[in-house]
């Protein structure tokens, strides 16, 4: 049997993120070993966190051989901890993933120079364009850009990266068959040609809310540098900068408009004891006599020759921003029906339509509908963003994002949530998150 099969096995069973595999780390020296090790033994070391004390204790290595089959016949490689060719600067972070999985071209973690690009999902065009002016730069030198490959700062300094014909690497909340934000398919193909998408997380495992900050940790972990471009209070971004801190790396962030939303995060960690960083030559200088010829500030460009919005284009990475919306909503109405009723109180909607997409409208056991009043917008603000206001819950929040599906395009909700923003109809939540507004 192949050893890696106990590594993944080892994968399956500790939690990311959690104290299960340093502890395991003070003890044992190999997945094998662990496997091998007495359930008493093993439940001692681990300590309280049953959930992995009842993995670890299970021996079957089915799913574990299945993971294997599917990552050689894909071939989807996989480096565990314990192997010479995982990254030493991982090894060093206090929660080290116990295996990674990857498509693409490694680059030589220990031997190059690496800096992560982190921000908002909902950035400003100020935040853009220096995002991706940065990362082109810092490519351009001789850096390999790590970021999340999220909407937003991430696709930007993912693409900035490309355009300068640089390595970037992503680091995936999902398994590594499993691209999210779907929108960015072109781009984590893009990366696999000209880097790498790693991820700690199975094959087909879910993007799950709380992956998310967990994977920061292996961002800022990969890197010497952590550069924060725009975030909010509550954005992952700051996640990701305090894992940076904790980890002893460089935290740079982008002097921002002081009182915006987007300048939150960043202002906070300015007034932490962040670097301020305004062109790649900021990193360059900090970072040059210790890399020796990892950068080289003689590649830059005065001005970096490449457009940005055909660079983004290119690689269909969704960034849109406010800035990109030049169309006005219609004035705001008081109340209105909704459209999925007649004038007699039955539903108008086709018999074929999902019922997770009927909105305003309660169905009984045999099918029949009654009328729910309830807010809408009227038909000027067009049909998609009346569907967009529909597909938001009654009650609670969601997710810009996860309003993206195979009916509406990025460009399509952003638009259309910009609109109903401004027309009274919705409001935004910390997280880049969005609610109903209350009549």
């Amino acid at each position: 049997m192949n050893d890696i099969i106990y590594d993944i096995w080892l994968s399956l069973a500790c939690t990311p993120d959690s104290a299960t595999f340093p502890r395991l780390l003070e003890k044992y020296s190999s997945a094998k070993e662990i496997y091998d090790a007495p359930d008493k033994e093993l439940s001692r070391t681990v300590g309280h966190n049953a959930t992995d004390k009842r993995a670890l204790i299970n021996k079957d290595l089915s799913r574990a051989e299945r993971i294997f089959d599917f990552c050689t016949r894909k071939k989807v490689g996989l480096i565990p901890y314990f192997s010479e060719a995982f990254p030493k600067s991982l090894k060093a972070i206090p929660t080290p993933p116990v295996l990674l999985y990857y498509r693409g071209t490694l680059p030589d973690f220990d031997n190059e120079f690496f800096v992560s690009i982190v921000g908002t999902r909902m950035l400003s065009d100020y935040g853009r364009r220096s995002a991706f002016r940065i990362s082109y730069d810092l490519a351009s030198s001789g850096a390999i850009v790590v970021s999340g490959m999220a909407i937003g700062i991430d696709g930007v300094a993912h693409a900035g990266a490309l355009a300068a014909g640089g390595a970037t690497v992503a680091v995936l909340g999902s398994g590594i068959d499993v691209c999210y934000p779907a929108v960015h398919l072109t781009l984590a193909r893009e990366i696999v040609k000209c880097g790498c998408v790693i991820t700690e997380y199975a094959p087909g495992t879910k993007p799950k809310k709380y992956n998310f900050p967990r994977r920061n940790r292996i961002i800022s972990g990969l890197c010497s540098a952590t550069f924060v471009v725009e975030g909010r209070e509550k954005s992952g971004s700051i996640i990701t900068a305090r894992h940076a801190m904790a980890q002893n790396r460089t935290v740079y962030a982008l002097p921002a408009n002081v009182g915006s939303k987007n300048a939150e995060v960043t202002t906070l960690l300015l007034k932490n004891g962040a670097k301020v960083l305004t062109a790649a030559e900021d990193i360059i200088n900090d970072f040059e006599p210790q890399c020796g010829t990892m950068l080289n500030r003689f590649r830059l460009t005065e001005r970096c020759p490449v457009d940005m919005n055909e660079a983004l284009h290119r690689y269909c990475v969704s960034a849109l921003c406010p800035n990109d919306e030049i169309l006005s909503p219609p004035k705001r109405t008081k109340r209105a029906k909704s459209e999925s009723t007649d004038a007699a109180g039955t539903s108008s909607f086709p018999e074929h339509f999902p019922e997770k997409e009927i909105f305003g409208v309660a169905s009984d056991e045999k099918g029949t509908a009654s009328a729910v009043e309830e807010r809408v917008p009227d038909e000027g603000f067009g049909a998609t963003a009346i569907k967009i206001y529909k597909s938001i819950p009654l009650k609670g929040d969601c997710a810009v994002d996860e309003l993206v599906d195979g009916e509406f395009t990025l460009r399509e909700v952003m638009k259309s949530v910009l609109k109903l923003e401004m027309g009274g109809f919705i409001e935004r939540l910390p997280g880049e998150r969005i609610k109903r507004k209350s009549i």
